[in-house]
């Protein structure tokens, strides 16, 4: 009898230390799955199961809060836990947003939730609404521009190929474990297959991780002169699109490989300073690196004022180390910004006075890091920005 008090009593105690040191350790127990019902909202079902909107938008990789009759999104109550949004991070959201569509109808030659998908356009859809910049191809299209990978993660995308030929057949997005979403041969409806399956056994498998377009996320390992050999173009057309600078490469860069950028905000824009252009260029390399509260290093991560000095410091400029409240003291505010000049906010966070900095790419937007998503483009109509907005800063009076 005491010792069964005592094994009761001892299961309680590692519920409550597991509930309050590891939240994720009950998740999921408590995670249930919700389809979405006709005019329903992420604000609706977030009242509904008593979590944040934005909880249950980074738990199912929603990059709005658009949804559609028929979704399935998974309800995590536990707390979330804020994660380093690098290349590979992005991956899972990938995943999480295409399972959201298990179920949608099967229909060729269509790429929307309204009118259904065949494979490649369940592949454009899930990519695109994760902001990446893709055309509309085949499965063909895509597995010609996806980037090869010996060790696939979630979100890469997975292709099957006629053994004799090497023709793409068919193709999905890579969950894990052997499983993946797809919306092709075998099926009517959006599914999660299991390349295990005797139906696949006659086509042999290839695996892409999918870039956005005209670009290349450096691997642990590569060097330039491999980069350029693989695309057939000059170590200096890449030095030169992507303003690196001596020291090398940092595993995780997007280096553009196109001579025309992805993000051409800056284009046909008066730069602020000399040298602005390449800082841009060379801050563009570094989208989707982590956030650092006061650090300044990427391999480390960066906050938004680390950020801007690490890539000024690279191009060569003589820069302090400040904060975004110490820079914006320091600089004429201005009426009308151009590319490479800073844009400061007010009150973000919990923190309140200038707090935020970026760098203004001209077209009303900016690059700068946040907490979650880390390195990334922003625009200055949107509703918060436009709310904490403070001043331009002329960024040439920064630099000693």
């Amino acid at each position: 009898m005491f010792k069964a008090k005592l094994s009761s009593r001892a299961w309680i105690v590692v519920f409550i230390i597991s509930s309050i040191f590891f939240p994720g350790f009950m998740a999921e127990a408590a995670d249930r799955v919700h389809t979405v019902a006709a005019n329903e909202t992420v604000e609706s079902i977030a009242r509904t199961y008593h979590i944040s909107p934005a909880q249950l938008m980074n738990a199912n990789g929603l990059p709005d809060n658009k949804l559609y009759a028929g979704q399935k999104v998974k309800i995590i109550q536990t707390a979330s836990i804020p994660a380093a949004y690098q290349w590979s991070e992005r991956g899972k959201r990938i995943a999480d947003y295409a399972k959201t569509f298990v179920g949608f109808k099967k229909m060729a030659g269509e790429e929307t939730p309204a009118n259904g998908f065949d494979s490649s356009g369940l592949i454009h859809w899930v990519l695109s609404r994760q902001n990446i910049s893709i055309d509309r191809l085949t499965v063909d299209g895509f597995y010609k521009q996806g980037m090869d990978t010996a060790a696939p993660k979630a979100g890469d995308l997975i292709f099957f190929l006629e053994k004799a030929s090497s023709k793409v057949v068919t193709a999905g997005i890579y969950l894990g474990k052997n499983q993946f979403v797809h919306s092709g041969y075998g099926a009517e409806t959006v599914q999660v297959r299991s390349s295990t399956e005797n139906y696949f056994g006659k086509y042999k498998m290839a695996y892409k991780t999918y870039t956005p377009k005209g670009e290349h996320i450096v691997q642990s390992g590569e060097t330039l002169k491999g980069i350029a050999e693989k695309y057939g173009i000059s170590m200096n057309a890449i030095k030169n699109r992507n303003a690196l600078p001596a020291a090398g490469l940092i595993q995780g860069q997007y280096l553009q490989i196109y001579s025309s950028p992805l993000f051409p905000f800056y284009v046909n824009q008066e730069a602020a300073y000399d040298k602005a252009e390449a800082v841009i260029k060379y801050a563009y390399t570094f989208r989707g690196f982590t956030y650092a509260f006061g650090e300044d290093d990427p391999t480390l991560g960066m906050d938004c004022s680390g950020f801007i000095y690490w890539v000024m410091k690279e191009q060569g400029l003589s820069v302090k180390r400040g904060s975004a409240e110490e820079y914006f003291s320091l600089l004429p505010k201005i009426e009308n910004p151009k590319a490479g000049d800073l844009v400061f906010f007010r009150d973000t966070g919990a923190r309140r006075g200038v707090t935020h900095v970026g760098i203004y790419l001209g077209g009303g937007r900016f690059l700068h890091t946040t907490e979650k998503p880390g390195v990334h483009i922003s625009s200055l109509s949107s509703g918060y920005f436009a709310e904490k907005f403070e001043s331009f800063g002329q960024a040439e009076y920064l630099m000693n």
